[in-house]
C-alpha cells in the first residue's frame, strides 16, 4: 500500500506541475488524497452528503475533493477515469448508475485505489465499504406511517395509493419501493398504482397531477422526497389539505429534505423517513481515514468494535456482490412532533446556505 500511495502522490504532483488543477485545491504533501464523485450536487440532501464528507474528511488532516456527475453516467464514468489516473489515495463513489458504475469500480480495482461507497453502491466491482441508509427501513417506516394515517383519517385501511418509485436498475431505489409494496400488500383493500420516474421535479408534479386528476386517491408514498412536484401537483388541483381537513391526501416519503420540513410544520405533509446524511458521510469519512493509516480494518459481521469511533457498535454486514462491508445507518419517522429537532439534515443544511 506505501509503495502506491507513493506513486500516487507523484502522479498528482506531475499533474500539477502541468498546471492542471485537481478539484481547485492543490494536493497536500503529507495528508491523503481523496474523492469523493457525488451522483449530482442539485438539491439539498446531495450537498449535504457531499459538504459533511468533505468537511470531515478535511478535519481529519485528507485532501478531499469533491465531483459532479450531475446525473450522467457519460459523466461519471468521465470523472472515475480522472481520478484513477490522477492515482487518488481513494475514491468514495456514490453511483447515479450502479450498473454503468461497476465498470469504474473493477477500473480502480485494478489500479490498486480503494474504492468506498456513500448513500448508494455499484452492483459489483469490490468496494471496501458502503455506507448508507438501511433503505428497507426507510421504505417499511414510509408505508407504515401512511398506512397508520390513512386508517386514522378514513377509519379503514382502503383506497387509491400512488406510489413514486425511481428506476429499479438502481439499488435503493428498488430496495425502498420493494419495502413499499411489502407493507401495502398486507392490506387487500389498499389499491397501489405505481409510477416510474426519474428524480425529476416534472415527472413529480406531471405524474402526481395526472393520477390524481383521474383517481381519487387516499394517499401517496415516494421513494424520495428531496424532489419537489408533489404538493405542487395536489395544490393546482386544489387537492392540497391540511391534516385534519376534509379530503386531506396523507403524503409521506423518504429522507426529510428541508422543504418537506416546512410543509410538516404547515401540516401540508404528513410525515417523511429520516435518511441520515450527516450520519452516513461521517462514519464513511472517519473509516477510510482509518483505513489507509492502516489502523482499523472490518473483518468480520457484525457490531464493529473500535471505541471512539463513529461507527463503534454498528452491525457491520458482508455485501456479496461487492466483496465487501456494509453500514446501515438506522432511521425514524419524522413528523410534526420532532421536525424542528437541530440534529435532523434538513435543518442541518442551513449551515451550507
Amino acid at each position: 500500500m506505501q509503495a502506491g500511495r507513493i506513486l500516487r502522490h507523484a502522479a498528482i504532483a506531475a499533474v500539477l506541475a502541468l498546471g492542471i488543477s485537481v478539484g481547485g485545491q492543490s494536493a497536500s504533501a503529507d495528508g491523503y488524497k481523496v474523492v469523493y464523485i457525488a451522483p449530482q450536487l442539485n438539491n439539498a440532501a446531495d450537498i449535504v452528503i457531499a459538504r459533511n464528507w468533505q468537511d470531515v474528511s478535511e478535519s481529519l488532516g485528507m485532501d478531499a475533493v469533491i465531483k459532479n456527475a450531475e446525473i450522467s453516467a457519460k459523466r461519471e464514468a468521465d470523472e472515475w477515469a480522472t481520478a484513477i489516473a490522477l492515482g487518488y489515495d481513494a475514491i468514495v463513489g456514490g453511483p447515479v448508475d450502479s450498473l454503468a458504475a461497476t465498470i469504474s469500480v473493477k477500473k480502480a480495482n485494478e489500479a490498486g485505489i480503494p474504492v468506498f461507497m456513500l448513500g448508494r453502491t455499484s452492483a459489483g466491482g469490490k468496494v471496501e465499504l458502503i455506507a448508507r441508509a438501511d433503505n428497507i427501513s426507510l421504505g417499511t417506516i414510509a408505508a407504515e406511517e401512511l398506512v397508520r394515517r390513512i386508517e386514522e383519517q378514513r377509519g379503514e385501511i382502503a383506497g387509491k395509493v400512488l406510489e413514486l418509485h425511481g428506476p429499479m436498475d438502481q439499488v435503493n431505489a428498488r430496495q425502498r419501493s420493494e419495502a413499499i409494496q411489502a407493507v401495502l400488500a398486507k392490506h387487500p383493500k389498499i389499491e397501489l398504482i405505481r409510477k416510474l420516474q426519474h428524480w425529476t421535479p416534472e415527472e413529480f408534479f406531471d405524474i402526481t397531477k395526472s393520477v390524481a386528476s383521474a383517481n381519487e386517491l387516499v394517499g401517496i408514498t415516494m421513494g424520495s422526497d428531496v424532489i419537489p412536484g408533489v404538493d405542487a401537483a395536489l395544490d393546482s388541483l386544489g387537492q392540497l389539505k391540511k391534516i385534519g381537513e376534509p379530503g386531506h391526501i396523507v403524503v409521506t416519503g423518504i429522507d426529510a429534505d428541508p422543504r418537506i420540513l416546512d410543509l410538516i410544520g404547515n401540516d401540508l405533509w404528513d410525515a417523511s423517513a429520516l435518511q441520515d446524511m450527516v450520519g452516513y458521510g461521517t462514519i464513511l469519512a472517519h473509516y477510510v481515514k482509518h483505513y489507509l493509516d492502516g489502523s482499523f480494518k472490518i473483518t468480520a459481521a457484525g457490531p464493529i468494535d473500535n471505541p471512539g469511533a463513529p461507527y463503534h457498535g454498528i452491525e457491520a454486514r458482508w455485501n456479496e456482490a461487492t466483496e465487501g462491508w456494509e453500514i446501515q445507518t438506522p432511521s425514524r419517522p419524522v413528523d410534526k412532533s420532532n421536525y424542528t429537532d437541530p440534529s435532523l439534515w434538513g435543518n442541518a443544511i442551513k449551515k451550507y446556505q
